[in-house]
């Protein structure tokens, strides 16, 4: 369920760094392979979501979504199995 949670959650992420980083971003070009510098000026939440969506797709607000996964995998079964030892433990 928290891996759900992350991901459903994850384009409020993206858009929340997105905001706070307000600077040069360095991407490399889909159809050149060129390394491309830009930068990314929002004038807010719906300037930014807009401006994502024009650009980069859907597929945009789910950039860095497997390694966030990856992270995100471990701690949830290790506080699952902690709970449940502690559970059998207490009853």
């Amino acid at each position: 369920s928290k891996f759900v949670a992350s991901t459903a959650t994850y384009p409020l992420q993206v858009i929340k760094s997105r905001l706070q980083q307000r600077s040069q971003v360095v991407e490399m070009s889909d159809s050149t392979g060129e390394v491309v510098v830009s930068k990314r000026n929002y004038a807010g939440v719906m300037d930014c979501v807009t401006k994502t969506l024009k650009n980069e797709g859907v597929a945009g607000f789910f950039k860095g979504c497997i390694p966030n996964a990856i992270r995100v995998a471990p701690s949830a079964a290790i506080t699952f199995v902690t709970y449940e030892f502690i559970l059998d433990m207490l009853t």
